[in-house]
């Protein structure tokens, strides 16, 4: 996928440069904190002076990635100088500033390089240097074909990185963007020692009580329009309260819909605050989403994306809906 020009350009910069911040858009999943451990984990090989700031804090179910806890929640205060000290930014999993919130502004306003490793849709050039190619599974698989082709030996925390991105990614490997390559790369992870039991249960099989609570809650309130074919369902502030959770928690609740017999596209509404909901559109393949994200300022994959909109949640409900419907309608 990774043409071999790409692959001397981007080395060439990483070899001749010292000091590395790396980042990922903000509530980072499985792909966003695997692909940045395993990135410095190359770069610490060649010697590199390595620091992962992001702006929001590591999720439970991925701080196994981080054992040390050498990742950085971003305090402007405390750390806008360790950020503006770097001489190269690595930005993975995300070529879309808006996501990048503070630390983003940090980064444009830089004259250092900047490389991207993404497989989000985008149609700009983002920075200096993008590696971005969205047929591949996650960005985990990107730099798992980069740092086979500059010969580093893929095992360890690397490959368990590595097998966090593309399991996660992928919905353990049941998504539309898994592979015969995705599944030789986890294969091939497999014969280096992940333990893909272990990196399973870690990830998927750690939730809490209440956020078990909050998932039934959710499966109870859903609504079915368009002779089943749409399915969507609202988390309010008022429930995260009762079931003492957060939006941290909601983590592959937008796919659960998508598995009742019928429905074709799944919707989930998360209510951040009283002006700003998260909207996650979910598709099983018949109908192309990304592009409905993309009319409310987000984006994503063809049949996986989502938006922050900046809006309260009552009038924002009818008007994601009324996109959705006229899809459906219209195909």
């Amino acid at each position: 996928m990774i043409s071999e020009q790409e692959i001397k350009n981007i080395n060439s910069l990483l070899t001749s440069h010292n000091k590395f911040v790396l980042t990922t858009h903000i509530n980072p999943d499985g792909d966003a904190i695997g692909s940045e451990m395993a990135m410095a984990g190359y770069l610490r090989h060649l010697g590199k002076e390595v620091m992962i700031i992001n702006n929001s804090a590591t999720p439970n179910n991925y701080q196994f990635l981080d054992k040390n806890e050498e990742i950085i929640v971003y305090d402007e205060e405390k750390h806008y100088d360790l950020m503006a000290s770097a001489d190269l930014y690595l930005i993975l999993d995300i070529s879309d500033w808006d996501r990048l919130r503070k630390i983003g502004k940090v980064i444009q306003n830089s004259s250092v390089p900047k490389i991207c490793i993404d497989h989000h849709h985008i149609n700009y050039q983002f920075v200096d240097i993008d590696l971005i190619y969205e047929q591949a599974s996650s960005t985990g698989e990107l730099i798992f074909e980069f740092l086979d082709k500059v010969g580093f030996p893929i095992q360890g925390s690397v490959a368990r990185s590595l097998y966090t991105c593309i399991l996660t990614d992928t919905g353990s490997f049941r998504f539309s963007n898994t592979t015969a390559k995705t599944h030789e790369m986890a294969s091939r992870l497999l014969e280096v020692g992940v333990n893909a039991r272990e990196i399973y249960n870690l990830v998927y099989e750690q939730n809490s009580r209440n956020k078990m609570l909050l998932m039934g809650e959710a499966l109870c309130a859903i609504n079915y329009e368009c002779n089943g074919q749409l399915a969507w369902f609202v988390l309010t502030q008022e429930m995260f309260q009762r079931c003492e959770t957060s939006h941290w928690d909601t983590e592959g609740f937008a796919e659960l819909p998508r598995s009742i017999d019928g429905v074709e596209i799944s919707l989930m509404f998360t209510e951040l605050d009283a002006a700003k909901v998260k909207v996650s559109l979910r598709s099983k393949g018949n109908f192309v989403i990304h592009h409905i994200a993309e009319k409310f300022g987000g984006g994503g994959h063809q049949f996986a994306a989502g938006a922050l909109v900046n809006n309260n949640l009552h009038d924002t409900i009818p008007l994601v809906l009324a996109e959705i419907k006229n899809l459906i309608s219209c195909c």
